[in-house]
């Protein structure tokens, strides 16, 4: 008889809701940084931004989903906001960039905890920690100045 496995159901409702938080706290934050955006980027990085409220939007309803999944009661909280006041686009994208990697932090944690345990919510956890990777990989790639040495050198 295979033996069925169980998992710490009121933790991975915990670490969702955290989730679900931060969702929407990133929704908050990337609406205002749409509005801060000055300069001759404004336009692209403006529409960037709000396409990005709208995306954490959604990873929040995916987050709440889940969580009326293992029959629990989705949080009407939303993380810390604390405020912050920037006067480059640099500044604004540096703190984007932090969020970004908490967010991916909080899907690891997520998947350390039901790994072996819940296909569905492994599966969850994996696709949004390689969205959310791709996120601080772009937000570091439009923060560099200037080509990576490696692709300067074959240039020459």
């Amino acid at each position: 008889m295979a033996r069925v496995r169980t998992f710490d159901i009121p933790a991975a409702v915990e670490k969702l809701n955290r989730i679900l938080e931060m969702e929407l706290a990133t929704v908050v934050y990337y609406t205002h940084y749409s509005f801060m955006v000055f300069g001759h980027a404004r336009i692209p990085i403006q529409s960037w931004f709000a396409d990005g409220a709208t995306e954490a939007l959604g990873h929040a309803q995916e987050a709440g989903t889940m969580i009326t999944r293992l029959e629990a009661r989705p949080s009407l909280n939303i993380a810390s906001l604390p405020q912050t006041h920037h006067d480059t686009i640099d500044q604004i994208m540096t703190e984007t960039l932090a969020r970004e990697e908490a967010g991916v932090e909080l899907y690891r944690d997520l998947l350390k905890s039901i790994e072996g345990e819940s296909v569905v919510l492994e599966e969850y956890a994996r696709q949004k920690i390689a969205e959310e990777s791709m996120h601080v990989a772009n937000i570091r790639m439009m923060l560099r100045k200037s080509p990576p040495k490696e692709a300067k050198q074959a240039a020459e």
